[in-house]
This record gives structure tokens, C-alpha cells and sequence, in this order.
């Protein structure tokens, strides 16, 4: 069996068992879309595919942010997520000061680093939500 046709059944197993379809049921639209992907039918359209992939992500993660920002407000006690850099970032909670249409303003609970005035404009996604006690 040669690597590109193990590759291929690999890919077509993956897909199938990522979306809940099996290797004996009939195969679901995203299955035929990677399989043929990975069979080089639609190789004069993989850049059409990959930009059209780039934007659902974007978009998606664009409503992602949205709706975390719009979950918080100020005064809310925040703790700063593995996503941010510098590293020492991770695990410091803080208050949030402000909201902007993008970002999150918060004041850190002791200042930490470069950060000497103790606030950082944060993404929304960068930050957990501290539940409140009670």
C-alpha cells in the first residue's frame, strides 16, 4: 500500500470519527469534501478552500470575542488566561477598569513585570471571569 493511499484512508477515517459518521455508514458531506481533497480532485481550487477556511475562522473567532466582551463588565474580577504574553501574566487575576469595542482594560491586583502602573488592555478572550463568592 503506498504512504499517499494510507494517508488518504487515514484522513478519511479521522474525518469520519470526528463527526460522529462511521466507516461503513454512507459518507457525510465533509467526509467526500476530504476525500477528495486528499485524492488531488480539487487541487486547481485549494486556494479558493483554504481562503474560504481562513474566514469562517476569522469569523468565528471575531463572534468569539464579541460575545466575551460582552460578558464582562467593570468591576469584574478577572484572571488572566494562558493565552497572554509575557508568560508571568498567566494565573494573575485583576480588576476590570474599562471596555472598549475590542479590548478590556484591567488594573492587575499587584503590578507584575514591565506592567510597573498595574493596568493592561487586554483581549476579551484572555481572560476568565472570576465567579463571585456567595
Amino acid at each position: 500500500m503506498s504512504t499517499g493511499l494510507r494517508e488518504r484512508e487515514q484522513l478519511s477515517i479521522e474525518a469520519g470519527s470526528a463527526h460522529g459518521g462511521s466507516a461503513s455508514g454512507g459518507p457525510g458531506p465533509e467526509r467526500s469534501l476530504l476525500d477528495a481533497i486528499a485524492a488531488g480532485e480539487l487541487d486547481s481550487h485549494l486556494t479558493a478552500i483554504a481562503d474560504a477556511v481562513h474566514a469562517r475562522q476569522h469569523l468565528l473567532h471575531t463572534v468569539r470575542s464579541a460575545t466575551a466582551l460582552a460578558e464582562l463588565c467593570v468591576g469584574d474580577v478577572v484572571r488572566i488566561n494562558h493565552t497572554v504574553s509575557p508568560q508571568y501574566l498567566h494565573g494573575a487575576y485583576a480588576t476590570i477598569v474599562a471596555i472598549d469595542d475590542r479590548t478590556a482594560t484591567v488594573r492587575l491586583q499587584r503590578p507584575i513585570g514591565r506592567f510597573r502602573s498595574g493596568q493592561i488592555r487586554c483581549p476579551a478572550l484572555s481572560l476568565d471571569r472570576v465567579p463571585r463568592a456567595g
